[in-house]
């Protein structure tokens, strides 16, 4: 893949919002261990809502920063901090692109760059418990890598989903076992969410 269009992004969100609808229950059981165990709820519902719009668009009439812009829209409905989080990432990612319908790939990694230090820059880096910084920034170093070493967008977008799940590893094996009932036992579902996100994009993108 080349050049990328306005259908190809819309395709991408849509993506996203099926394998989060899919795996809500998922999402929200992980996030009961240590949360409100809400986490699934509130994704779905933000993608869901981001789809219909979407779904409602010609492709021809908008352009790809716009669709990013869009979905940030939406996300800002939901009152939720994940939501937010991803707001800003979405209207980071859009605010790259330019105001074309076609993009090229050079501008998609710059829209995955921001979009990613999005989550990185608001996000709970080098907190004591893991969450979507951990998936999210490993999954930039090797879409970066990835890319510095003269891989398309596919391999790219390959390397970062890979990455992003070896971050969100609970590490059961740990030396030190910890009680069953533990939160760092089970995937964070901000890391959890993040996987899903990720390979979504891979899936929509890949040639």
């Amino acid at each position: 893949m080349n050049d990328i269009t306005s259908f190809e992004i819309i395709g991408m969100f849509s993506e996203i919002a099926a394998a989060v609808s899919c795996n809500s229950h998922w999402l929200s059981r992980l996030d009961a261990v240590a949360g409100d165990g809400d986490h699934g709820e509130v994704m779905a519902a933000a993608f869901t809502a981001m789809e219909q719009q979407l779904a409602a668009l010609d492709p021809s009439s908008v352009t790809p920063a716009r669709v990013f812009d869009m979905a940030a829209e939406t996300f800002l409905t939901i009152d939720s901090a994940s939501a937010r989080l991803y707001a800003s990432a979405f209207r980071r990612a859009g605010s790259t692109l330019p105001g074309r319908h076609v993009i090229t790939e050079a501008e998609f990694d710059r829209a995955f760059e921001a979009m990613a230090n999005g989550i990185i820059a608001h996000g709970q880096a080098n907190a004591p418990h893991k969450n979507m910084v951990d998936a999210w920034q490993p999954a930039l170093s090797a879409y970066l890598s990835a890319r510095n070493n003269g891989g398309d967008l596919g391999a790219c977008l390959t390397e970062a989903a890979d990455a992003a799940l070896a971050g969100a590893d609970p590490d059961p094996l740990r030396p030190d076992p910890l009680p069953f009932a533990h939160p760092d036992r089970v995937m964070d579902p901000g890391c959890a969410s993040a996987v899903l996100i990720i390979r979504s994009i891979r899936y929509a993108l890949q040639d």
